[in-house]
């Protein structure tokens, strides 16, 4: 027998002879507390707080008055809700002055920063990238 031929008929009797004994494990829903998620600070001063699923995270970030971020993109698209204080977001020519109940999109690969202009709280929601 040609040896392509053999090597696939053994690929295929290895996928079968497996394909009974893994098991798949249905997606749940989960519990998680803010309050126990693992904090970080940032370089920059800020406190973050993430989870993250499947396809998309969110994450908790707390921002000192005068927290300056440096000019940044990423491959993931992030929706950001200001929940108190107030923070400029810088985006290419744009600029915007948040304030609590404020969402900003920041579509993947935009260039943006932020400056908290007093002590702030969001609320992040970052896709997958």
């Amino acid at each position: 027998m040609n040896k392509k031929i053999i090597f696939i008929v053994t690929l295929i009797f290895l996928v079968f002879s497996n394909a009974g004994s893994s098991q798949i494990t249905a997606p749940k829903m989960m519990l998680h507390s803010l309050e126990n998620l693992e904090s970080r600070n940032m370089e920059d001063g800020r406190v973050t707080r993430r989870i993250s699923g499947d396809a998309v995270g969110l994450i908790r970030v707390e921002w000192p008055a005068g927290t300056i971020t440096t000019p940044h993109n990423h491959a993931n698209e992030l929706i950001i809700l200001l929940i108190e204080g107030r923070l400029r977001a810088l985006g290419g020519e744009t600029e915007f002055i948040l304030m609590p109940g404020d969402l900003v999109v920041v579509p993947a690969y935009v260039e943006h920063g932020y400056e908290a202009l007093e002590d702030s709280i969001t609320i992040e929601a970052v896709g997958p990238g």
